[in-house]
C-alpha cells in the first residue's frame, strides 16, 4: 500500500498560480514607479511655477530698485503660491560679456543698481512621499536675474544747419561717381531732417523680403547702396519728411547706387540688434545728410575725392581740392547703439590738400600768380558713452566723453604727393610760392593741435529732444587757421640765384595772401563740415535715450 503524500510536498510540486504572484509583484513595482512619477511631476511643476514667479519678481525688482523688496513681495503674493515663500533680493550690476562666465556676470553693488538677483524658496507637495520619505513636502529654490537696459545712441558730426549747393554738389558727385545736382533747398532738407534707423531697417527688411529677420540680420544682408537709399527715403516719407525723401531719391541714378553696401560695418545697433521690431517709444534717429554721406563714402571704394572749384572763390584765380578719407579703426562703426562704455565711435582719419593761385594786387618783378598749397591732416575724433541718467524715468539724459579731432595744418610741399595712403607718413618741405625767370620764393609754415584730453559733455532730456549738437574744442584750437599759417610763413626769396632777405617781395606775398585767408578758412570749414570733421573739434549729438527697460538675463 502506497503512503499518502504529504500536503507540503504536494504544494512544492504544484506550479499553478505563479503568474498571479508575478503580476502582484509587478503591480506593486508599477504602483511605486507611479507614485514616484507623481511626486517628481509635482516637484517639476512647482519648480517651473516658482521659476516663473522668480522671473517676474526679478523684473519687478529692477524696475523699482528703491522698493525692490516690496515689489518682489507683491509679485509673489499676486501669484498665490500654495506654500509660504522665502525671498532674497540682491541689487547690483550685470556685465553682458561672453568672455565672463555666466555665474560671475552679476556683481552685488550698492551704487550701481542696474540689475537684480532674486532667490525664492518654497515647499513642493509630495503625494506619496510620506510612504518613502516620511514627509509630505520637499524644499525647492529658484533664482532669476534681470537687468535694466538703459540704452543710448549717439553720433559724431552733425553741425550742418544750411548748405551752399556748389561745394556740396561737387563733393557728393565725387563720392557718388556721377554728377549730383541737388538744389540748396534739397541740401537744407537733408540737413534738417532726421531718419529713424529702426524705421529704416524695417523698410529695408520689407523691400528685401526678409521675413522675421532681426535688425542685425537685416543690416548684414547683401544689398546695394541704391536699396539702402530707397529705404531711407521710404522711412522719411512715412514720417512726413517728404522734401528730404525726394532729395534722397535723386541719388538713386548715380553710379554709387549700384555698388554693394555693407551696412553692418556702418551701423551697430547693439542690444537692439537682436530685436525684430521696435517696442513703443523706441527709436534711434540720425541726421539724414550724415547718413547719406556715410553711405556714399562706403560705396566709394578708393575713398578719394578730387574737386576743381576753378575761380569760384573771390580773389582766387584757381582752386583745386583733394580729399583722402581713411578707414575707421577696426570694429568702430560710424554710429552705434550701446549700453555703458563701448564701443568708441570714431570719425575717419582724413587728409585735405587745397592748392590755390592768387593774383597779386600789384606787379613786382613780373610776378603773375602766387601759389599757396594748404595741407590739413585730421586725426579721428572719438566719443564714448560715460553715463546714462535715468533718475527721470520718462526722459533720460546722457553724458559723453569726447576726444576732439587733433592734427595739424601746413603750408608745404608734400613728399610723396599722393595723400591717399594713410599708412605712409608724408614729408613736408618748403613749397614754391612764386616761380618766374628772375624770382623764386619758397615758404613753409605749420600749426599743430596737440595735448588732447577727453572732455565731458552732458546732454539733458530737453537737449536730446531738441536734437542739440554740441561742439567740443581742443585747448589748442586756433581761430583763423589760414591767416595764422600765412602770418607764420618762413619765406626764402631767391633773385637771380642769390638768396636775399624777404624785402619787398616778401611784403608783396604777405599783402597778396592775407586778404584771401578768410575765404580759404570758409572753404576749409565748408569741406570739413560736409565731411562731419573739424580740426581741433568734435561735434556730438545724443540721438536718443531709453530708460528702464528691464529684461531677464539669467
Amino acid at each position: 500500500m502506497r503512503p499518502f503524500p504529504s500536503p507540503l510536498a504536494a504544494l512544492r510540486r504544484d506550479a499553478g498560480g505563479g503568474v498571479t504572484i508575478l503580476a502582484a509583484a509587478s503591480m506593486m513595482a508599477c504602483l511605486g514607479c507611479l507614485a514616484l512619477a507623481v511626486d517628481l511631476g509635482s516637484i517639476y511643476f512647482e519648480s517651473r511655477r516658482l521659476q516663473g514667479v522668480a522671473d517676474a519678481a526679478a523684473i519687478a525688482a529692477v524696475a523699482d530698485v528703491v522698493h525692490a523688496d516690496a515689489a518682489v513681495r507683491a509679485t509673489v503674493q499676486a501669484n498665490r503660491l500654495p506654500e509660504p515663500v522665502t525671498q532674497k533680493v540682491e541689487l547690483g550690476s550685470w556685465r553682458a560679456d561672453p568672455a565672463v562666465p555666466l555665474a560671475q556676470r552679476f556683481t552685488p553693488s550698492p551704487s550701481d543698481r542696474s540689475a537684480a538677483r532674486v532667490t525664492l524658496g518654497t515647499d513642493a507637495r509630495l503625494y506619496f512621499g510620506i510612504v518613502s520619505l516620511g514627509r509630505r513636502h520637499t524644499p525647492i529654490q529658484r533664482k532669476a536675474i534681470a537687468a535694466r537696459s538703459n540704452l543710448a545712441s549717439f553720433s559724431i558730426g552733425s553741425r550742418l544747419a544750411g548748405l551752399q549747393g556748389g561745394i556740396a554738389n561737387a563733393l557728393l558727385s565725387a563720392l557718388a561717381g556721377s554728377q549730383v545736382n541737388l538744389s540748396v533747398m534739397d541740401y537744407n532738407a537733408l540737413a534738417q531732417a532726421d531718419v529713424d534707423l529702426l524705421a529704416f531697417s524695417d523698410a529695408l527688411r520689407a523691400s528685401l523680403d526678409l521675413t522675421a529677420a532681426s535688425y542685425d540680420q537685416t543690416l548684414s544682408a547683401d544689398l546695394t547702396t541704391g536699396q539702402a537709399l530707397e529705404a531711407i527715403a521710404h522711412a522719411l516719407q512715412d514720417q512726413g519728411s517728404t522734401d528730404a525723401a525726394a532729395a534722397v531719391r535723386k541719388l538713386l541714378s548715380t553710379v554709387a547706387a549700384a555698388k554693394p553696401a555693407a551696412l553692418d560695418k556702418l551701423i551697430d545697433l547693439g542690444p537692439i540688434g537682436a530685436q525684430d521690431h521696435a517696442v513703443p517709444g523706441q527709436y534711434v534717429k540720425v541726421n539724414t545728410f550724415d547718413m547719406t554721406r556715410a553711405l556714399l563714402e562706403l560705396a566709394n571704394g578708393n575713398r578719394q575725392v578730387a574737386l576743381d572749384l576753378g575761380a569760384s572763390i573771390p580773389g582766387i584765380t584757381k582752386t583745386t581740392v583733394k580729399l583722402a578719407i581713411g578707414d575707421r579703426p577696426a570694429d568702430s562703426p560710424w554710429l552705434a547703439v550701446t549700453a555703458k562704455g563701448e564701443p568708441v565711435i570714431r570719425t575717419a582719419q582724413t587728409r585735405v590738400y587745397i592748392e590755390v593761385e592768387v593774383l597779386p594786387a600789384g606787379s613786382l618783378l613780373g610776378i603773375a600768380n602766387v601759389r599757396l598749397p594748404l595741407f590739413i591732416e585730421l586725426a579721428a575724433a572719438e566719443a564714448k558713452l560715460s553715463a546714462i541718467d535715468c533718475s527721470n524715468r520718462r526722459a533720460g539724459g546722457a553724458t559723453l566723453l569726447v576726444l576732439p579731432s587733433i592734427g595739424h595744418a601746413a603750408i608745404a610741399n608734400l613728399y610723396p604727393a599722393d595723400i591717399s595712403n594713410h599708412k605712409q607718413p608724408l614729408v613736408e618741405g618748403p613749397a614754391p610760392l612764386v616761380s618766374v625767370p628772375l624770382v623764386t620764393v619758397t615758404g613753409q609754415a605749420r600749426v599743430d593741435l596737440t595735448a588732447p584730453v577727453w572732455k565731458t559733455v552732458a546732454f539733458s532730456p530737453a537737449e536730446i529732444s531738441a536734437r542739440t549738437v554740441k561742439s567740443v574744442s581742443s585747448d589748442s584750437l586756433i581761430q583763423g587757421l589760414v591767416l595764422s599759417l600765412i602770418s607764420g610763413l618762413n619765406l626764402n626769396v631767391n633773385i637771380i640765384g642769390l638768396g636775399i632777405g624777404t624785402g619787398p617781395v616778401g611784403q608783396l606775398i604777405g599783402n597778396t595772401l592775407a586778404p584771401v585767408a578768410p575765404a580759404l578758412d570758409g572753404l576749409l570749414n565748408a569741406l570739413t563740415d560736409l565731411l562731419g570733421l573739424h580740426l581741433g573739434q568734435a561735434d556730438v549729438r545724443v540721438n536718443g535715450v531709453r530708460c528702464g527697460a528691464p529684461a531677464l538675463v539669467a
